[in-house]
């Protein structure tokens, strides 16, 4: 296995990868190659955008896509999508990109990483697995405009 930074050409496949892995369990959600493909390359087109990829064999395996940004307490680096080929989860990949991207941010002098996730599902746990802590003061809300 192993890790590049994403480029452009990256893209489609993560869409693909993306797409099938957030319209199974545990999210069920409705992407299709347009949607997902275009929601990724917003996050790619971000200012102070980081990705990066695992490969094995020119086989895309998962990827991390975010933005470093300024913080009061220093650089932070925001994880908007992270996922790992269902087919391939449990194997320690997203724990083994997550180490990378700690040597980028450091090379970065990036002090800290965030993201959201959904409660009671197994990213929760993996993150928490990884050394990320849930902060008391946020509340996450939302309101569906109809």
């Amino acid at each position: 296995m192993e890790f590049k930074r994403m480029v452009a050409a990256d893209l489609a496949t993560c869409a693909a990868t993306f797409r099938k892995v957030f319209n199974a369990e545990p999210w069920n959600d409705n992407w299709n190659d347009d949607s997902a493909f275009q929601y990724l390359s917003d996050y790619y087109h971000t200012p102070n955008f980081l990705g990066v990829i695992a490969i094995e064999h020119d086989e895309l395996l998962g990827f991390i896509m975010g933005v470093q940004r300024k913080w009061y307490s220093g650089d932070e680096y925001f994880i908007h999508e992270m996922c790992v080929d269902q087919t391939l989860q449990n194997k320690g990949i997203g724990k083994a990109m997550l180490n990378y991207l700690v040597i980028q941010l450091k090379e970065k002098s990036v002090e800290s990483m965030t993201l959201l996730t959904n409660r009671n599902i197994p990213a929760e746990q993996f993150y928490k697995n990884n050394g990320f802590e849930e902060i008391e003061r946020l509340v996450f809300l939302y309101k569906e405009i109809k």
